[in-house]
């Protein structure tokens, strides 16, 4: 018997509703891990990939998984897992986006090579492997997966000096702060003591606020009210760039994301969690993408303990700074 026919309408329908009612920080953490297992997609698709098949890890097209050697089991043929995939105007004819390319994906989609124009999104049927019969699948031999703590700082310690900022470990007098960012003097500081786990993370999360935030947001009138979702841009970076090397961070600082959304956008929290993940999963994904390629080339970068201090002169009074203690929403 067929499944009923399903609209981009009805998925999009599908997506706000299980966000509304799932969207507390453990379900955030839940939604981030899912992308890294299910790297090939977007946030708004791995929330329904989830949805429909919650123990999902590795979803691919049919034909996909045919060219691998496997293929669909007759009792999955009718029980796809539907997703998302972006239509395309090229050139005047309509083409439809596999979506397995995340680059194509959501606003990335509307950057289509050869400059195509998004139009739409239609339904696609994936299925998991779990849902397949088959040889077994070879396994990833990315080099940089599991990648040491060591490793990891100097690879985000080179996203800083490219970045044009400099790098500094310093003991800081507000036992609460880790870490900041100084866009100003474009300095960027991690406390010194911290355990390696902790410091590579907070210095990951600095980097996510060079590659998201600019310095003008910090300013402008609406930036105190938007200071959590940004803090929570940021942490939900360096989570998934720790998680994709095997490092667990517990992710408790995501506790009030359905307080800040609702902040932004009282009626409609579940669109700002939404846009949020698909920022989050896009400049999380080019940034592991950038470290892996300098833990491939294996460039000179400074490992912890070879920064200098910076002077209490310059300790104080730093303006336009990002982070520090967040208090949650007024709930």
């Amino acid at each position: 018997m067929e499944r009923p026919r399903v609209t981009p309408e009805d998925l999009r329908d599908a997506l706000h509703s299980e966000i509304r009612k799932h969207s507390s920080g453990v379900e955030w953490v839940k939604w981030l891990d899912a992308s890294v297992a299910l790297r090939n997609y977007s946030f708004r698709n791995v929330v329904l990939i989830t949805l429909q098949l919650p123990y999902a890890s590795q979803v691919a097209r049919s034909d996909i998984w045919n060219k691998l050697g496997r293929s669909v089991q007759n009792s999955q043929q009718n029980r796809e897992i539907r997703i998302l995939a972006p239509v395309i105007l090229e050139r005047g004819r309509r083409l439809t986006i596999e979506a397995s390319q995340p680059e194509l994906e959501l606003e990335r989609a509307r950057q289509a090579r050869g400059g195509g124009r998004l139009v739409g999104f239609k339904v696609a049927a994936v299925w998991d492997v779990s849902q397949t019969d088959g040889p077994m699948l070879p396994q990833p031999t990315a080099p940089s997966v599991g990648a040491s703590t060591s490793e990891l700082w100097r690879a985000l310690a080179h996203e800083v000096s490219s970045s044009g900022y400099k790098l500094v470990e310093t003991n800081l007098g507000d036992a609460t702060l880790e870490g900041f960012t100084n866009f100003q003097k474009r300095t960027v500081v991690i406390r010194r003591g911290l355990d390696e786990v902790t410091a590579v993370s907070r210095l990951a999360h600095e980097v996510a606020h060079l590659r998201m935030h600019a310095p003008n947001e910090l300013a402008a009138p609406a930036s105190v009210m938007c200071r959590g979702m940004r803090e929570i841009d940021a942490e939900s970076v360096a989570y998934l760039l720790m998680a994709h090397h095997g490092w667990s961070t517990g992710g408790s600082s995501f506790r009030y994301i359905a307080g800040w959304a609702a902040q932004v956008n009282k009626r409609e929290p579940e669109k700002v969690i939404e846009r949020t993940g698909a920022r989050v999963v896009s400049v999380a994904r080019r940034l592991i993408g950038s470290v892996d390629r300098h833990l491939r080339g294996g460039g000179p970068s400074p490992q912890r303990g070879e920064l200098r201090d910076l002077s209490r002169a310059t300790l104080a009074n730093r303006p336009q700074t990002v982070d520090g203690p967040v208090a949650g929403p007024e709930l």
